[in-house]
């Protein structure tokens, strides 16, 4: 093993072509004898079987003289045919102590991600690690087109630590590129340096929904519709252009905006219908590319003329089995929240018309998930796992639960988001009182009067 190998740019590409259709066992000769190896040990691989320099822990970019950082990344085919990344890109991490000092084109960041060699295996469950195989590789260097959302991001998470709050940077907060936690206890908490308190490690990562695009449209060859083709030339944030582009139809009833936008119809998705009108879309705007890439999802909010906002918001249901099994930072709604941010179309009901009246962009802040939020989620876990879902049965039939219900927490609670009492996840204890072995869909729902009060702020 040469470790003071140079390699060339073209060089760098065709050694990961070399690879392709190839198993990890394959070219693992250092471990040529173990079956399985730890998912650390894939980017060692490639550094110390294929090109040949050995790991390092080095500042600089893997092929220094090339200035190209090597990453290896998993992919996935999901049940519908369709293709995701299974994980955020990792690139650097954050050094708070640091990293403020510098601009982007100045930053460690930018010096370790200019150039990717990203080189691609396609994750599937149950396979050993080391018949996993290389499918794709890519020279990666950040499009035009994104550039600018990029730059913006990594000022939003510096801008947080100049203000002495690096313990509440979210990777909601931003829309491409990440802060990611790189540890789960209190040992893993860095000084920062406008503030006494101590924050989580995390590293700048491109986002798990922005890999995902990059996937689909690389490796499927899906062609994703954009809001806004130029970014280049776009003088204001994504947010703010979205903002600027809706104001125009701030205060117009429903009717005149179906009148205005030519939409003729009364479907109960008449306002997502609407919004994609008013931003020029063809298709969902869940589903252009800026919103799949940033994660972020529209939400339309019914005020009504009293200013009581009547439906709670829904999230995805919940598996019984799944939740007693998994940890508060590694669970479907802590990620939800932390990945997260959403986009309500806030329609305000006047004399007994709605009316378009602004858009707001919000993601959980991290004091109130991590406390309230939480609290919900180890209640209903506890339930679950102790088989106490049911507290009474009324003489018609009705069940009363021990979920957590909105009474009790501010922010969230727990109820049934099934078809009927029969759409059932079976139980991972069988339920105290009824005997049951499973039960009706439950989802976490956010409080219909927090929600008031989040487009209020």
């Amino acid at each position: 093993m040469d470790t003071n190998k140079t390699y060339t740019k073209e060089e760098v590409t065709e050694i990961a072509k070399s690879v392709l259709g190839k198993t990890f066992g394959e070219i693992n000769s250092y471990q040529s004898k173990i079956d399985e190896f730890s998912k650390g040990q894939f980017g060692h691989i490639l550094e110390e079987d294929v090109y040949g320099y050995g790991a390092n822990s080095s500042k600089d970019a893997d092929f220094k003289e090339a200035g190209i950082e090597l990453k290896v990344t998993p992919y996935k085919k999901n049940k519908n045919g369709t293709l995701s990344a299974k994980e955020r890109l990792v690139i650097t991490i954050i050094n708070y102590l640091e990293d403020y000092k510098h601009n982007f084109y100045d930053s460690h960041l930018y010096e370790k991600s200019k150039m990717m060699q990203i080189i691609w295996y396609l994750y599937e469950e149950g396979k050993k690690h080391c018949d996993l195989k290389i499918t794709h590789e890519l020279l990666y260097s950040y499009p035009e087109e994104d550039l600018p959302i990029i730059i913006n991001d990594y000022e939003t998470i510096i801008d947080k630590i100049k203000k002495g709050k690096a313990e509440e940077i979210s990777e909601a907060d931003t829309m491409y590129l990440g802060a990611c936690c790189k540890g789960a206890n209190s040992s893993s908490l860095r000084k920062q340096p406008f503030s006494d308190k101590k924050a989580m490690q995390r590293a700048f990562c491109l986002k798990t929904s922005y890999m995902t695009q990059l996937v689909r449209e690389y490796i499927g060859g899906e062609k994703i519709e954009k809001i806004i083709p130029d970014k280049k030339a776009a003088k204001l944030s994504f947010e703010d252009e979205l903002i600027n582009r809706l104001k125009p139809y701030y205060g117009k009833t429903v009717n005149e905006l179906k009148e205005l936008l030519d939409v003729n119809t009364d479907a109960k998705n008449v306002n997502e219908l609407l919004l994609a009108k008013m931003l020029g879309v063809k298709g969902k705007v869940a589903q252009t590319d800026e919103f799949l890439k940033a994660n972020i999802v529209p939400k339309t909010i019914r005020v009504e003329e009293n200013g009581r906002i009547i439906e709670s918001m829904s999230f995805p249901t919940f598996k019984f089995d799944k939740i007693v099994n998994e940890t508060w930072n590694e669970s479907d709604l802590y990620n939800i929240f932390y990945t997260t941010k959403f986009m309500f179309s806030i329609f305000e009901e006047k004399n007994g018309e709605y009316v378009f009246s602004k858009i707001k962009f919000w993601c959980m802040p991290l004091s109130i998930l991590n406390n309230d939020i939480k609290d919900v989620w180890n209640k209903t876990k506890k339930v679950v796992l102790s088989g106490n879902i049911v507290k009474e049965v009324l003489p018609n039939g009705k069940r009363i639960t021990n979920f957590p219900g909105m009474s009790e927490n501010k922010y969230c609670h727990v109820r049934p988001h099934g078809q009927n009492a029969n759409d059932n996840y079976p139980l991972p204890t069988e339920d105290r009182l009824t005997g049951l072995k499973e039960y009706t869909k439950q989802c976490f729902w956010l409080n219909n009067k927090y929600i008031k009060e989040i487009i209020e702020q």
